[in-house]
């Protein structure tokens, strides 16, 4: 039996499935069967029997099936009834071929921060040493002479004549030297303390702040576009 379509199949018409996804448009047409142009659900171009053709709505093919219950069976396109096995996983398999052969990439940069360290000087240490004058009082042991002054009385009878001793009612004096201990002080330099500078590297974690740039990509679907995101891909993984 002729499919009553046929012959209303034309070049430019556009191709659904029976729940209204687009899966491209007609490339040619032949006696029994038709092309679609590969694009987002075909991998590459198809032929596709007239007898899978449910209606013709004016520019458009619907097809019998839906979206899901499209398989390719050795390399051919076919529509059949779903399975409990195979279908969704089918549709998935074009997908990713479509993915494969025809993806169009944009790629998403970001910048990435590297921390180095250099060494800058921030700042001295000064070591001043200064001369201080002070006052220190000592105590020293001297020994110094006294004088006694000690009048002894002669007796009478053992007075004796002083003619001989020295002038008589003239001005006379004796002096007796008197001799102490002076403290003579004297000053040299000692050692008495040292003061040490040393210069240790200590490690530890300074919290540094900085502003990154990084590409975002934003999907808008204009017209009756099927648009599935699929989850950035781990590296590994």
């Amino acid at each position: 039996m002729v499919n009553p379509f046929v012959d209303q199949v034309r070049e430019g018409m556009e191709v659904r499935t029976l729940d209204g996804h687009k899966l491209g448009k007609v490339v040619s047409v032949h006696a029994n069967d038709f092309v679609v142009e590969k694009g987002f659900f075909f991998p590459k171009d198809y032929m596709i029997s007239c007898d899978d053709i449910a209606e013709v709505r004016e520019e458009t093919l619907v097809l019998l099936r839906r979206r899901e219950e499209l398989s390719f069976e050795g390399g051919a396109f076919s529509s059949r009834a779903a399975t409990h096995q195979e279908p969704l996983q089918s549709a998935l398999r074009l997908e990713e071929a479509e993915r494969t052969e025809e993806a169009a990439r944009l790629a998403l940069h970001e910048e990435q921060v590297q921390a180095t360290t250099h060494t800058e000087q921030v700042g001295e240490v000064h070591i001043h040493k200064d001369v201080v004058t002070e006052e220190r009082l000592l105590t020293v042991p001297v020994k110094r002479e006294v004088v006694t002054v000690e009048r002894l009385p002669v007796a009478a009878q053992g007075a004796r004549t002083s003619a001989s001793e020295g002038k008589v009612f003239q001005e006379e004096s004796i002096v007796v030297p008197i001799r102490e201990e002076v403290v003579d002080l004297h000053k040299r330099s000692v050692v008495t303390e040292e003061i040490v500078v040393m210069r240790a590297t200590e490690q530890t974690e300074a919290p540094v702040s900085t502003t990154i740039r990084r590409e975002v990509a934003e999907v808008i679907s204009e017209g009756e576009v099927d648009t599935h995101e699929v989850p950035l891909r781990k590296t590994g993984t």
